[in-house]
């Protein structure tokens, strides 16, 4: 009788080892699922992506935009399910399409070379994390195309192009350089231009002929990001770019939706075209609508 118990002792005392060996090995790939991995935002493109802004009492500053409001947002998120965050900003005030691709951007940068090419390693060194980028870029190649309250249709049409074929170049290397974790959303623009409206007959002539240069502009990041499977935010949509109707109440004055958007959104009241804290806000939200 004692021989059949020490028996029966000694086999469920295998068994329960057994058990929890087993447990222990089914517990491990859990165990590695519970792990928190940073989640990453690399921020691209040109003073918009930078947050530059000018200052009213004269000066500038950097640093305070669209990328920093929604770093802040997705940082919540990150903490919210109990991961670290991580936020690089490569953004370069005054790059334009070529220089991004090439190097030369004229503004004080953190990388050396091109911002692709600090973009691309940026990438490579992140290929298995989860990684957001954000990427504007195509401003600076057509806005000087509207000097002196002239609009001048040939260089437009030449910074188009040029916008579009280097904007290829810039996803065609993101995209191979990217994990398969990593989503890349660009951007369409606002038009600064608008903003004539106010300045008298004149202006609302250069206002009315900068939306069409806007739209091909927009329709060409846009359709250069869908062919590389990019989304796009619509922040042309969100400033109401193409609504010259309804006219709304300005400072005492009626003036076309979208002029008043460019006007309250942007600094243009002071001949600056970069958005204010409130643009940059709506800017980050169409970003965060494709996220």
């Amino acid at each position: 009788m004692r021989s059949s118990l020490s028996r029966r002792l000694r086999a469920a005392a295998a068994a329960g080892v057994l058990g929890a060996t087993l447990l222990g090995v089914c517990a491990g790939p859990a165990s590695a699922a519970e792990t928190k991995h940073t989640r990453y935002y690399l921020a691209l493109g040109d003073s918009l992506a930078a947050g530059y802004q000018s200052l009213p009492g004269g000066g500038h500053e950097v640093g305070h935009g669209y990328a920093q409001d929604l770093a802040r947002t997705l940082e919540q998120r990150a903490a919210a399910a109990g991961h670290p965050f991580s936020f690089t900003d490569l953004g370069c005030p005054g790059e334009t399409s070529g220089s991004m691709v090439n190097g030369g951007c004229p503004y004080p940068h953190s990388f050396p070379g091109a911002q692709l090419d600090a973009a691309v390693a940026y990438l490579k060194a992140h290929h298995k994390d989860d990684l957001v980028v954000t990427l504007d870029i195509g401003a600076n190649d057509v806005d000087g195309c509207a000097a002196g309250g002239n609009l001048d249709a040939a260089c437009a049409a030449q910074g188009i192009v040029t916008a579009g074929r280097n904007l290829g170049t810039v996803l065609s290397r993101l995209r191979a350089a990217a994990g398969p974790h990593t989503r890349i959303v660009g951007m369409n623009l606002y038009d600064p231009f608008l903003a004539a409206w106010v300045t008298g007959d004149k202006g609302k002539v250069l206002a009315g002929l900068s939306v069409p240069l806007a739209d091909t502009l927009n329709a060409t990041l846009e359709c250069v990001d869908a062919v590389h499977g990019v989304p796009t935010a619509d922040v042309a949509k969100a400033f109401s770019t193409n609504s010259f109707f309804p006219l709304v109440d300005l400072g005492g004055q009626q003036v076309p939706l979208n002029v008043a958007r460019i006007l309250s959104w942007t600094n243009m009241s002071r001949g600056d075209i970069h958005a204010n804290d409130t643009g940059y806000q709506v800017m980050a939200d169409a970003f965060l609508a494709k996220l």
